[in-house]
């Protein structure tokens, strides 16, 4: 009986706490990462969240994010620079972002990428961004007046622009990994800009401003082949990105009706690629839309001026798809759009004869017929334009 109990005992011991339990105050939060390389060395730059604050007028154990960095041959070597710099162990449990510059797309995210994936504490679930025009150490130090953190508020620009703004997505780092591993297919990634002045955006006086000198904003989507990046699509080209990879709530078209401007919302858009042959496609784009506002004219009551809206909105919508797909053809001849996966998935065999050249040889000459059946719905609470109101 003795035994048993001894053995309970030991069990309770053993199953009670964690192994690798450490203090709070022990360990280093990083809730963001920038990654830099400048000539054959990269730069690793940490935004840790629990530095606490100098200021003899601050709160007791109140924190503020600080940023360290270091350079080094490799990532590891950057890290272990980094390390020397905070007495604190660095915590990768709750990393938000990672945001990478364009000199380190360029040479290929892969090899940055292992650095990433073998770190035990990280969650693979984190957003990852391209710096756009800055380092990525400069993007992950401006302030926001809105969140406590850069990381946080770049996380948080990342989550509500990606549903209600369709020029731009929100890719983690497990979905870039997917899709550059993906046969036939390859990665997209968002950027973010810096507006103002880099080196006014990391201080107080930012953000005690009613309208800030520097902020971040969310910048067009960047096109990778073969996990390197070459390039950056326009605003409607990121928009139908968007919608051909079923990414995005809703979206706003222009078009020009009657002399003036009519700005239309679509909703539950959605799209479907089918594989007719080895080099031949259908996509059918299908969705709702309402009339957010209207600069001309119009009797809403007329089903035949409705149509017409209705069919001014799909020809655009079928447009910038052919434009997006023949810029990724012509331009970059990279298939972020999963054609070749088509191929692959339907036939296997074929695919194989043709997947080391698919990007550069049979891609760009596929033959893709494009269809949108956006049904406009709603003019709105009000039936007429306000010219037409007014004249009731």
């Amino acid at each position: 009986m003795k035994a048993k109990l001894i053995i309970l005992f030991l069990i309770c011991i053993f199953l009670s706490g964690c192994g690798n339990y450490r203090e709070l105050n022990q360990i280093a939060i990083i809730t963001g990462i920038g990654i830099d390389k400048k000539d054959d060395e990269y730069e690793v730059s940490v935004l840790i969240a629990n530095a606490q604050k100098s200021e003899t007028s601050s709160k007791e154990g109140e924190s503020q994010p600080t940023v360290y960095s270091g350079k080094g041959k490799s990532l590891v070597e950057a890290t272990k620079v980094v390390e020397r710099k905070t007495p604190k162990q660095l915590y990768l449990g709750h990393i938000n972002v990672v945001l990478i510059s364009e000199e380190v797309a360029e040479d290929g995210f892969l090899k940055v990428a292992d650095w990433l994936l073998r770190n035990p504490e990280s969650r693979k679930k984190f957003y990852l961004i391209l710096a756009k025009d800055s380092s990525a150490k400069d993007v992950l130090e401006i302030v926001s007046p809105l969140e406590s953190f850069p990381s946080q508020n770049i996380a948080t620009l990342m989550g509500a622009n990606s549903k209600t703004q369709s020029i731009t997505n929100s890719v983690t780092y497990s979905d870039f990994i997917k899709a550059i591993l993906t046969e036939g297919e390859e990665g997209i990634l968002p950027s973010i800009k810096i507006m103002g002045k880099a080196n006014k955006g990391d201080s107080k006086d930012n953000l005690d401003q009613t309208d800030p000198e520097t902020y971040l904003e969310l910048d067009a989507i960047a096109v990778f082949k073969d996990d390197k990046f070459v390039g950056y699509t326009t605003n409607d080209e990121s928009q139908a990105i968007n919608i051909l990879k079923n990414t995005v709530k809703q979206s706003i078209f222009t078009i020009n009706y009657n002399n003036g401007l009519t700005n239309i919302t679509t909703k539950n858009i959605s799209s479907n690629i089918k594989i007719k042959d080895t080099d031949k496609f259908k996509i059918t784009i299908n969705g709702e839309a309402r009339i957010a506002e209207i600069n001309s004219k119009a009797n809403l009551n007329d089903k035949n001026v409705i149509k017409q809206l209705e069919n001014k909105l799909n020809k655009k919508i079928e447009k910038q798809i052919k434009t997006v797909i023949k810029s990724m053809q012509e331009k970059y001849q990279s298939d972020i759009f999963g054609f070749g996966n088509l191929v692959y998935q339907n036939y296997p065999k074929s695919f194989k004869d043709v997947e080391d050249k698919w990007n550069d040889k049979y891609f760009p000459n596929i033959k893709v017929n494009v269809k949108s059946n956006v049904e406009l719905i709603s003019t709105g609470s009000i039936e007429n334009t306000i010219g037409k109101e007014e004249s009731k």
